[in-house]
């Protein structure tokens, strides 16, 4: 059965909230992609079933007491696109900032295929994260 974008929005959400990343590959495609912005020391393209589990880490590494608020999900017959509010505090700095974010999933055949992370402030999240830290894979392989 294959799932629309909104059942797959809320199996991803629901399987990241209980630490089931096996459930978040089974509604993943093979050749998955996360675009992160590129001028974060996180940014890139990850790829791969995997590149979730691989950046969610990645990312946090750089903050403290990271609070996401989830704001809302708006869909169609080929997206879905997450409202959220990050606040969080940088290990670099120790400052407290807050940001809202659109994460834009494409989904093909009941799967997630490509997930396109936008921050509003981008200039904000790069100078209190920091330089890039050496050990992420962002490709597969």
């Amino acid at each position: 059965m294959s799932r629309t974008p909104l059942e797959l929005a809320h199996t991803m959400l629901a399987c990241i909230d209980a630490g089931d990343w096996a459930g978040v590959m089974a509604i993943t495609s093979p050749d998955y992609v996360v675009h992160e912005p590129p001028e974060l020391p996180f940014g890139g393209d990850w790829k791969g079933q995997d590149a979730l589990i691989r950046l969610f880490p990645h990312v946090w590494s750089y903050w403290d007491d990271v609070v996401v608020d989830r704001l809302g999900i708006l869909t169609d017959e080929n997206y879905f696109c997450l409202q959220l509010r990050m606040t969080m505090t940088s290990k670099l700095t120790g400052n407290r900032i807050s940001t809202s974010l659109a994460e834009t999933t494409r989904c093909v055949d009941g799967l997630m295929v490509e997930y396109t992370i936008h921050y509003h402030d981008c200039a904000l999240v790069a100078r209190e994260a920091g330089p890039p830290r050496p050990g992420a894979v962002k490709l597969e392989g």
